[in-house]
């Protein structure tokens, strides 16, 4: 009697579903490191890198301050009141009036700070004053003690065109006292132009105007001798 022959699957080995879950683990487990390979690193808060794996470079070394470190100026104030001394400036115009004396001015006060108190004491305008200090200008950002000033000192003081008048009521009572009957009349001097070119006043006033605008005290009194000797040839 024949055998009958069945069409089934031969039976899986032992061995092929081995290979096949390792094959699968083998798969997630690339898939995993795949996936966290895309995620961003962190650090825990106490790492701490080894100092032997850093590369090899030069020590870095700051730059030299070009400009010194600001003072406080609150805890500075009281100390340089009491280092920095006070004198006084006695400011002399040029072509005659009041000299006034400004007293208790430190030697780190501006020419600035000069020219307002006495623009406040003389009512004129402070932008039309110009002090000089030995007929040289002065500028108005300059302190007193970085022009050489260090003991009571005398500036000269030139008056710009176009300045107000003094008001009577900006007068010191010092100035009332020494007024005199005379002194209520006009000032004296000269009536024109060329008694006022011989004066040594108008020739000092234009070197100095000169050596404030070409900043060169040489080549302003060289061109104001020669506007004198062209004036006097006239």
């Amino acid at each position: 009697m024949p055998t009958e022959t069945t069409n089934e699957p031969p039976t899986e080995t032992l061995y092929a579903r081995f290979s096949k879950h390792i094959m699968s683990e083998v798969t997630f487990a690339k898939s995993y490191l795949a996936t966290l390979d895309k995620r961003p690193i962190k650090i825990a808060a106490d790492y701490v890198s080894d100092p032997k794996k850093y590369p090899n470079q030069s020590p870095y070394i700051l730059p030299r301050q070009t400009n010194p470190f600001p003072r406080n100026a609150k805890a500075s104030s009281s100390q340089d009141a009491k280092s920095t001394p006070n004198i006084s400036i006695t400011l002399k115009p040029m072509r005659g009036g009041e000299t006034v004396t400004l007293s208790g001015i430190a030697l780190d006060s501006t020419i600035y700070d000069v020219k307002t108190q006495y623009a406040a004491k003389t009512g004129l305008q402070q932008d039309k004053v110009k002090l000089l200090l030995n007929k040289k200008p002065t500028a108005d950002l300059k302190t007193l003690q970085e022009l050489g000033v260090e003991a009571d000192a005398e500036l000269s003081v030139m008056i710009m065109g176009g300045a107000a008048a003094p008001s009577s009521a900006t007068s010191t009572p010092a100035a009332e006292e020494k007024a005199s009957p005379v002194a209520a009349d006009p000032l004296v001097g000269p009536s024109t132009a060329a008694e006022f070119l011989r004066t040594d006043e108008f020739w000092s006033d234009l070197q100095a105007f000169l050596s404030q605008r070409l900043r060169d005290e040489d080549e302003a009194k060289l061109l104001a001798g020669v506007f004198k000797d062209a004036w006097k040839k006239l």
